[in-house]
């Protein structure tokens, strides 16, 4: 079967993305920033350094027409900040004491390999967008409501002063239900501060560009009905890096993309 000129330059340039990806992204570690609750709404607490954050969280997961994708909404409650393997108490942070931060966020799957939904099924993530919100006083708080096994989704009731701070775009994401039946979803994605963002997020001056995501559950958060999977009872977390590609990346970016040109040429 003869394959269009236009496949031909879109895999070859899927490719050569991948390539560059493929390195350059894994090349840094997790790395420290500081926040500062103080600056951004007048906290009480003033700056302080993490290098992770946790959290829990909720997601509805419906299986579309074709029974090969799916989509995934919900949210991630942030529960502490992480610095070098150690919890930020509650008293530095402020957070969940005097104000609260969380992400809401859609995905889009594909079926990889097994039977959708049933053990030992993989997935690639598709399209993930996640926005990330910090409400200042828990005087009017933020309420979080899980999934439900009925099939109603993950929502967020938002406090009065709630305020948008981030947003993330997928670059690479998976996600599997495991041989005992739970869980896991590992991406990476772009990060982006708002102008808001910046003032809580202090340092490093521009911030980190990359976020990397981590959620896993066990057996008994995962109950599937119908169409639909319902997974509470998640944790995992975030940490963030500006990756730097090495030289050998450069290297093999540049004939990637001298491969690519080539072949476009000749398709």
């Amino acid at each position: 079967m003869r394959i269009p000129s236009i496949y031909k330059k879109l895999q070859i340039a899927g490719a050569a993305t991948i390539l560059v990806l493929g390195i350059s992204l894994p090349a840094a570690a997790s790395q420290a920033f500081i926040v500062d609750p103080n600056a951004a709404f007048g906290g009480p607490q003033g700056p302080f350094q993490a290098d992770f954050i946790t959290g829990n969280s909720s997601t509805l997961v419906a299986l579309n027409a074709d029974h090969q994708t799916a989509t995934g909404s919900g949210w991630v409650n942030f529960l502490s900040f992480v610095d070098n393997g150690s919890n930020v108490l509650g008293s530095v942070s402020g957070l969940n004491n005097n104000w609260q931060m969380w992400a809401e966020f859609s995905y889009t799957l594909q079926l990889t390999s097994g039977t959708y939904a049933a053990v030992d099924s993989t997935y690639t993530v598709t399209g993930l967008h996640a926005n990330f919100w910090v409400d200042p006083s828990i005087a009017t708080a933020t309420t979080f409501t899980q999934a439900t096994n009925g099939g109603d989704a993950a929502t967020v009731t938002h406090g009065a002063d709630s305020f948008l701070f981030a947003n993330a775009d997928l670059i690479v994401g998976v996600a599997n239900i495991n041989s005992l039946g739970g869980t896991t979803f590992n991406s990476t994605t772009d990060f982006a501060l708002t102008d808001a963002g910046n003032h809580l997020f202090i340092d490093p001056v521009p911030f980190y560009k990359f976020s990397f995501n981590e959620f896993n559950n066990t057996t008994g958060g995962v109950f599937l009905t119908g169409n639909y999977i319902t997974i509470n009872q998640t944790s995992g977390g975030f940490d963030f890096a500006a990756p730097i590609p090495e030289p050998e990346t450069y290297a093999m970016l540049l004939a990637g993309l001298g491969l690519l040109g080539w072949k476009l040429r000749r398709a």
